[in-house]
């Protein structure tokens, strides 16, 4: 499968076609003045078939819009998806009106033949047309347009363009009062923006507490790693209205021929269900890597709204909640334009192999409810309750919940409003502590950018009221306090080397990466202040500095250690006074973090991540990960031993379902890092 080939830009050589009358005798009789109107000004077109060409063109929807139903094929989430076409008229409506060409707006038609029947109201143009409105431009061999039905038909070697979208196909018809066509053979390649690159496609170094990273893909920053542009090709494409309807679609994002990766399904159809949210129906979706292994998408329908949804499936690890090893399905239960509600059922398959009771009892089941809302004002509330078994006899230990309220405030801030319970916390060498409830507000600043020093700045201000294991209790047990603590981050990177990207082609810098890898080496320098004011007197205070390196070496282009992703940072803490709970106490006041990626052979690469306290000589944390990496996409499978957790991951470019919180809080640089 290609991307559409971009088309000639070569123009008939005469500016305007010569306009003709048809050899009928109907048009041989028109009456004296249209016969005037064509021998006084052979470059101009009827008014009724320019205003109603531009009608055509402004009704006929964006190229990009079934780019938008294969996106929506792989990432379940996806902002408003609307055809740009005219409301769909109701049945007693009447055609559209012949209107005066707007003033400024000039339609041209170029073709080798023009003629126009006066009394079928029928205009045909033939041989190399070319009709260019504002930003669109079709082009075909033949065009007729029928000003009474209001329908257009174009036939041979179709090509439609509305700025930087593009389809081409074999035969258009699109009737612009009905809102109804149909585009056969169907393919084109859609510029589809750039989206942020998720935690999936992040190796397991980027998880790893109190570092900077390189990620999988290769890139030190969230922007690489992308892919600009969709193909496919699509037996039929129908629409009606704001419903579009594909047959026999396949998709890919590789550029080149075979394709590493195709979507294929026999039918697609996209429904609007509201102004910000679209149903999108498919027919036995199955994805094909490297034209041969295939697997099933294991969703036949996806709510397209703003928000972001969890992977349909999952394979993951959880040794202390779940026992090892389980199994995860998705479902949406509401979906509605400002709701969602998600219910994830589990199978802990390590647990059940190891229980007593088998795969009898309850708990081997586990289940993750997720709610999402989104409001008129900017605010969103997020929602999660997590329960590793089913017998709720046993709920105290086996439910882990967390809520969140996002208001936007000053104009740039935030308020933050969270609610945990047992809240799980990894602080570095102290492990894991169960935060019993913590609730409270917090304002989080924009990151600003201070004049040209390129240094970055932000800082949160929060009240709390925690309930948690405390020290200053003999014996220690479970106490509420109330903390006021305010932090501040000052950042500031330095890029040091840069090398040369290979071009961006199928056996070189696009071999084995999304994009071209630049060789680098860069240096970060980071300062984080944090002071925390308990109720019952006591305070932390805590001063975090860290230095580090950052360097890519290699194009990941060759078959044997082309690939070297390095990273390395070491972290001085500098406390005073002493917090009463365990869980934000000051774990490791010298830590180094050191990392890396390395291309064994191919796309195959190993990562490991590693953090180390220098005051007793400990690892306290370690990640491991095993990546088969594609242009297209790519298999990652990680492993964290010391906090028991573990995934395996499959990546497909930039277009991913999002995966789903660990339900571990870390504590980096003195701060909680809540999902």
């Amino acid at each position: 499968m290609d991307f559409l080939p971009l088309p000639s830009t070569q123009l008939p050589t005469n500016t305007y076609a010569e306009v003709r009358q048809a050899r009928s005798s109907q048009t041989l009789s028109s009456p004296p003045s249209f016969n005037r109107y064509i021998a006084g000004l052979p470059t101009e077109l009827p008014i009724e078939v320019q205003s109603q060409l531009q009608l055509f063109l402004e009704a006929l929807p964006e190229p990009s819009t079934i780019a938008q139903q294969v996106k929506a094929t792989l990432i379940a989430q996806a902002g408003p998806i609307k055809p740009n076409s005219l409301p769909k008229p109701k049945p007693k409506d009447k055609p559209r009106p012949v209107l005066p060409p707007p003033v400024g707006e000039k339609l041209n038609v170029v073709s080798d033949r023009q003629e126009y029947d006066i009394n079928t109201q029928v205009f045909v143009a033939e041989g190399n047309v070319v009709i260019t409105y504002k930003k669109s431009e079709l082009k075909a061999d033949r065009v007729q347009l029928n000003t009474k039905t209001q329908e257009v038909v174009a036939e041979g070697n179709v090509f439609f363009k509305r700025g930087d979208q593009k389809i081409r196909g074999s035969k258009l018809t699109y009737n612009y009062s009905t809102v109804k066509g149909e585009l056969l053979k169907a393919s084109g390649a859609v510029d589809i923006g750039k989206l942020q690159n998720s935690e999936v496609s992040q190796s397991a170094a980027d998880i790893a507490p109190n570092s900077i990273t390189v990620s999988a893909t290769g890139a030190t920053n969230s922007s690489q790693g992308q892919v600009g542009r969709l193909g496919f090709i699509a037996e039929r494409v129908m629409i009606d209205g704001d419903i579009w309807t594909a047959e026999n679609l396949r998709v890919t994002n590789d550029p080149f021929t075979p394709p590493e990766l195709q979507i294929v399904t026999s039918k697609a159809t996209l429904t609007p269900t509201s102004p910000t949210q679209n149903r999108l129906d498919l027919e036995s979706p199955t994805i094909i890597f490297d034209q041969g292994f295939s697997l099933p998408v294991p969703v036949n329908s996806i709510t397209i709204d703003r928000f972001q949804r969890s992977a349909p499936a999952l394979i993951a690890f959880d040794r202390i909640d779940r026992g090892g090893a389980f199994y995860q399905q998705t479902f949406d239960v509401i979906a509605q334009p400002n709701l969602s509600f998600q219910v994830s059922p589990q199978l802990l398959i390590q647990r059940a192999f190891t229980s007593q009771n088998g795969f009898s009892g309850l708990n081997i089941f586990g289940l993750v409810a997720t709610l999402d809302g989104a409001f008129d004002d900017g605010s969103s509330l997020a929602a999660r309750a997590s329960l590793s078994g089913l017998n709720l006899y046993e709920l105290d230990s086996i439910l882990r919940a967390n809520a969140s309220y996002r208001l936007p405030v000053f104009g740039n801030y935030t308020l933050l409003t969270q609610y945990a319970f047992r809240d799980r916390v990894f602080n570095g060498s102290l492990g894991f502590q169960d935060v019993n409830n913590v609730f409270g507000p917090t304002l989080i600043s924009p990151n600003y950018i201070l004049g040209d020093s390129k240094i970055s700045l932000s800082y949160q201000l929060s009240t709390q009221l925690i309930g948690a294991l405390r020290s200053d209790l003999q014996p220690n047990t479970v106490g509420s306090l109330i903390r006021v603590q305010g932090a501040a981050v000052i950042s500031r990177s330095f890029p040091l080397l840069r090398g040369e990207p290979l071009p961006a082609e199928k056996e070189t810098g696009l071999r084995f990466s999304p994009q071209p890898i630049v060789p680098k080496l860069d240096a970060f320098l980071t300062a984080v202040g944090v002071s925390a004011y308990y109720s019952n007197g006591a305070n932390q205070s805590v001063l975090y500095g860290t230095v580090g390196l950052a360097a890519e070496v290699g194009n990941f282009s060759k078959d044997f250690l082309d690939y070297t992703g390095l990273n390395v940072s070491y972290t001085q803490a500098f406390p005073s006074g002493q917090s009463p709970f365990f869980f934000d106490s000051v774990a490791d006041t010298k830590s180094l973090t050191a990392g890396i990626v390395q291309q064994i052979y191919g796309p195959i690469r190993f990562g490991i991540q590693q953090s180390w306290s220098l005051v007793n000589g400990t690892l306290f944390d370690s990640v491991y990960s095993l990546e088969y990496a594609r242009r297209t996409y790519s298999v990652v499978v990680r492993y964290n031993p010391q906090q028991g957790l573990g995934e395996f991951l499959i990546r497909i470019s930039d277009f991913n379902w999002t995966r789903p919180p660990s339900n571990v809080t870390t504590i980096q640089d003195g701060l909680e890092q809540r999902n």
